[in-house]
């Protein structure tokens, strides 16, 4: 009896012990399918909450690596998502929808590199497969590189040639790279073959107004109206090709018909505002303009118009206000009217007018303090041989000496050099009042203005000038 019930025991114990190892396969299997279920449910923070309780040899599991990265991907914690793919790319580097999804995260944390490394392989894999030549495009146009997202958006294109999504995402492209007649040519192609789309009609819309075709942008408006009467996006292109067409009563009523949608958007107003005002209702014109207006103070025609308004109905004093503000937003940037200024007296020089360039250095010497304008004057005057010169240069190298010593001295840094060659240059200028007997010298201004130089005024600029060692 005993030693049956000895046996017994054992083979329990052998039942147990080789049943052991498959207990904890069914274990693993089933907290892999628990995982993947809360992932499906979207529970993606009981999955981090269990990653958080990982040992190091439970990260050589791809299926609880991968549940785990969706996790982190759906909480858009895109960088800890990554790093699971990867690692499941380093478990199997076989699996096609892996590539595309590390793809995907590298693209989301800017590693575009990265991203086209893995679509690259993906692709490498079957050179038609459309989601790598798709996702390739669509990367590339992120990235702004559209000759090749057109190139690759072509290819599937020649795969579906009736796919007007992909014409449409070429003509993206031609537009954003200024290539209007392509651009339009795609948009056109695809329009007519999905004339509902309102968001592709607002576009080829658009792009007519480029082309100076506002008939043509009404006409596409209206086909993709009769799908979507109150879209505002084709409504907005509507009211600013009728605009543009002068039509302003027309223009009118479908800006009022935006505004009356709650349309705040500061086109709408400004030409909404605009169109009432040519239409002859400025007082209806007066709010679309005043609200563009606190959008936007720095909009000439909307200062004009809504000033011309107040004026035409009941605040002149402020209509007053608005044409002053016009006039000063029309005058040119100060920084613009430098730069052309120096700019033309740069050309003046190369083109050796040198008298005609340093008018426009001292100009700007006269309005901006420039000194190194003064400067590029005095280079033309710097000779040791003063007295062989003319009279019209010699007078010229006085004023400009005189000047540019005068300001150079005031000035915190000083090169000693150029104290010293300056006051050589100033020392001929007394030598020959000395030999001439006289107390003063004719000098003449890179403006045409005449004056004199006393002996005394050049004395005072001589004596702050040291002399050579």
């Amino acid at each position: 009896m005993f030693v049956v019930k000895k046996n017994v025991l054992i083979m329990k114990t052998g039942l147990f012990i080789v049943l052991l190892p498959v207990l904890i396969v069914c274990e693993g299997i089933a907290q892999r399918v628990a995982l993947q279920e809360l992932v499906d449910k979207r529970r993606y923070a009981e999955v981090m909450a269990y990653a958080a309780t990982l040992q190091p040899a439970d990260t050589a599991d791809y299926a609880t690596m991968y549940a785990i990265g969706q996790a982190c991907e759906g909480m858009l914690k895109y960088r800890d998502a990554y790093r699971y793919y990867r690692r499941c790319l380093a478990i199997d580097s076989t699996r096609t929808d892996l590539l595309a999804t590390a793809s995907r995260m590298a693209a989301n944390l800017g590693k575009t590199a990265e991203a086209e490394t893995y679509l690259q392989q993906l692709r490498a894999r079957d050179t038609t497969d459309f989601y790598a030549n798709y996702q390739l495009a669509r990367l590339y146009a992120q990235q702004g590189e559209y000759p090749k997202a057109i190139g690759r958006y072509e290819f599937l294109l020649r795969q579906d040639p009736e796919n007007s999504v992909l014409m449409r995402l070429i003509g993206d492209c031609y537009n954003r790279m200024d290539y209007t007649v392509s651009a339009f040519r795609y948009y056109l192609n695809a329009f007519r073959r999905e004339p509902e789309n309102a968001s592709l009609a607002a576009s080829l819309s658009n792009l007519l107004l480029l082309l100076q075709e506002p008939e043509e942008a009404v006409a596409v408006c209206d086909t993709s109206l009769r799908y979507h009467p109150q879209s505002r996006l084709l409504l907005q292109s509507k009211g600013l090709a009728l605009f543009t067409m002068q039509k302003y009563a027309q223009a009118d009523t479908v800006y009022s018909m935006l505004m009356a949608q709650a349309d705040s958007s500061y086109n709408t107003l400004k030409y909404g505002g605009s169109a009432q005002y040519y239409a002859g209702q400025y007082m209806r014109a007066i709010e679309p303009l005043e609200n563009a207006y606190q959008k936007d103070t720095t909009s000439v025609e909307v200062c004009l118009l809504l000033g011309s308004s107040l004026g035409r109905t009941f605040d002149r004093k402020r209509a007053f206000k608005l044409f002053d503000k016009a006039e000063a937003l029309m005058q040119p940037s100060p920084a613009l009217v430098d730069m052309l200024i120096r700019f033309r007296a740069e050309t003046l020089d190369r083109d050796n007018q040198h008298d005609k360039a340093n008018v426009l250095y001292y100009q700007l010497w006269t309005e901006s303090q420039r000194f190194d304008m003064l400067g590029c004057i005095w280079q033309r005057y710097r000779t040791s041989k003063m007295a062989e010169q003319s009279d019209d240069y010699r007078r010229r190298a006085l004023f400009i000496n005189m000047l540019f010593a005068t300001e150079y001295l005031k000035r915190p840094e000083r090169r000693k050099d150029h104290l010293v060659y300056l006051r050589s240059l100033l020392s001929q200028f007394q030598e020959e009042m000395f030999f001439r007997s006289v107390k003063q010298l004719p000098t003449l201004a890179p403006d045409g203005k005449k004056g004199v130089c006393t002996e005394e005024q050049l004395q005072t600029v001589i004596r702050q000038l040291p002399e050579k060692e």
